[in-house]
Order: structure tokens, then sequence, then C-alpha cells
């Protein structure tokens, strides 16, 4: 297997570190080949460390995946629980519910903010996450990329926002459920292209470069926003 390349996207006391070029190294094998396709000992040639230094600094491999997500879920979060507190206030001035797009914002922006950096670490994230709810056994990670806490404040500002859907947990699941697919392979897709693939199996694909970043995520919010309200 040819060497890959990896670059750390937060800044980080001793980064350079065996801990972190670890993570770097995971990162980067998991967005190409997955958690079941990458091996603990592919991850330790490609770090040039030995096996002992991840079962040292991580135990096993399900606790390597844990910190991978960790360092990065938890920005994330935080910027969307900051980004809801914003509305919160902005309504409560503004005495209104919250608008759809806006909590469309809160779910989209702050992972494309990450993607417009171009930081490689980050496009490895983004294309490790999104092809992880198609791992075996996912569902042990699912804890790591978003608390209970800030689902169901999104589900309450959804109910705030489209009291139409108040009384209807499952329909406001599934709209919750399409605006992810939609995000998720948009995501995808912008993260091959910042990588320099091209996603050849997708119709038109030669036309995905004639958009801009920004532009797409105009048209992603638009797009699900008018899905979400149905």
């Amino acid at each position: 297997m040819s060497p890959i390349s990896v670059q750390t996207a937060e800044a980080v006391p001793q980064a350079t570190g065996t801990y972190y070029r670890i993570l770097d190294v995971a990162e980067a094998l998991f967005a190409q080949h997955g958690i079941q396709g990458t091996s603990i000992r592919t991850i330790t040639d490609q770090a040039g460390v030995n096996v002992a230094a991840v079962n040292y600094h991580f135990g096993s491999k399900d606790r390597l995946v844990f910190e991978l997500i960790r360092r990065r879920a938890q920005g994330l979060e935080q910027e969307r629980a900051d980004l809801m507190d914003e509305i919160d206030a902005r309504c409560q001035r503004e005495n209104r519910a919250p608008r759809p797009e806006e909590l469309v914002s809160v779910l989209i922006s702050p992972t494309f903010r990450r993607l417009k950096t171009g930081d490689l670490g980050w496009i490895n994230f983004i294309r490790f996450h999104a092809r992880l709810i198609w791992e075996p056994g996912a569902e042990r990670f699912s804890s790591q990329m978003a608390s209970q806490g800030t689902f169901e404040r999104v589900d309450d500002m959804i109910r705030k926002a489209l009291p139409e859907l108040a009384s209807d947990s499952a329909l406001r699941s599934w709209r919750l459920q399409f605006v992810r697919a939609a995000a998720q392979q948009t995501i995808i897709v912008l993260a091959m292209l910042e990588s320099g693939e091209e996603p050849h199996s997708i119709a038109l694909a030669g036309a995905l470069k004639d958009f801009s970043v920004d532009r797409i995520e105009r048209e992603l919010i638009a797009f699900v926003t008018a899905g979400l309200r149905g």
C-alpha cells in the first residue's frame, strides 16, 4: 500500500507526537478503506510506529476510533450548541419562532466551514464519518457523534419552527433522515473533490466543479429546508 497523506486539523500541543500521528494516519485510512478494511498493522506501518504504541495510547481499535471521533465531534457539537443559543436569543428578541432554514444551517454550516479550510485532516474525517453508518457495528460509535441533548434540542426547535410536525414524531424523524442523507451525500462528494478525486459513478460528474463550495452550501440549505417543510 502506498503512503497516504495526513494532516492534523486541530492545533494541539505535541501534535507531531506518536499519539496524534496514529490518529491522523488512522483517520486517513478509515476514510479510504473503512474501519473493517483497515488493520492495526496497516495503521502502525503507515504511522511508522509499533503495535505496542497503539495499545499503550488507546488500548484497542475501538478506543482508537472513539478518540478519533471525539477530537473532532466535540468542536462540531460545541459550535452547533452556540449557534442554537444565538437562534434562541434572536427569536426571543424578535418574539418569533425559529425558522426552518436557521435550523438547517446549524446542522450543515459547521461542517462546510471546516471543509472550506482545505484542511486534509477534516476532509479525511468527513469522508470517514459519511461512510461510518455503513460499518458493521457502527452503532457503538454513535454516542460520540452527537449527544442526546443535541438531538433533543434540534427536535424541540423543529417542533417550534414547524408546528404541523409537532405531534408526528415519525414524520419528523423521517424528514430529518432525508435532511441527513442529502447533506451526507453532498459533503462526501465535496470531500472527494477537495482531495483531488472525481466521483465517476455519479451522472454528470464533470459538472460538479462548476459551483463554488459557498454556492453548494446555499443550494443545499435551500433544498433540505424545502424538504423539511414538505
